[in-house]
């Protein structure tokens, strides 16, 4: 384990992740930090790791009962997520894993980023009823 001492502003590069954490505050046995990485890379607290079957807590969520599209929207993108964080604790699991293991891994985390791009560019194509409602009154 790398220990490092960083003041409040200071940051600390992970290049090959590549991600930046920044120490925001620190007070008596508390600190603070931000951190900057690519929205494909997860970032866990540690106490979602430990949720039932190793999965996040939220894994058994259903989607929303009004059928609307931003809530589907919504649902599936955090469907998206805790299959990343399973795939990503998987991988953490299996890190002397033999290489057929890592590329079936590596299969499938492409296609989770392709599944991602798709439903952030049908976001992007269709616009949220909210954006409709004030479009329609301008």
């Amino acid at each position: 384990m790398l220990v490092l001492s960083r003041r409040p502003d200071e940051k600390i590069v992970l290049p090959t992740v590549p991600a930046v954490i920044k120490v925001i505050s620190s007070q008596a046995g508390l600190v603070r930090l931000g951190i900057e990485a690519p929205s494909h890379v997860p970032i866990l607290r540690e106490e979602l790791t430990r949720g039932e079957r190793g999965l996040p807590l939220s894994a058994g969520s259903s989607p929303p009962p009004d059928g609307s599209v931003p809530g589907l929207r919504h649902f599936v993108r955090n469907r998206l997520n805790n299959l990343t964080l399973g795939l990503t604790l998987l991988r953490m699991h299996l890190t002397d894993n033999d290489p057929l293991v890592r590329k079936t891994l590596d299969g499938i985390e492409e296609e989770l980023q392709a599944l991602r791009r798709q439903v952030a560019s049908s976001a992007e194509e269709e616009p949220d009823t909210e954006e409709l409602a004030v479009q329609e009154t301008a």
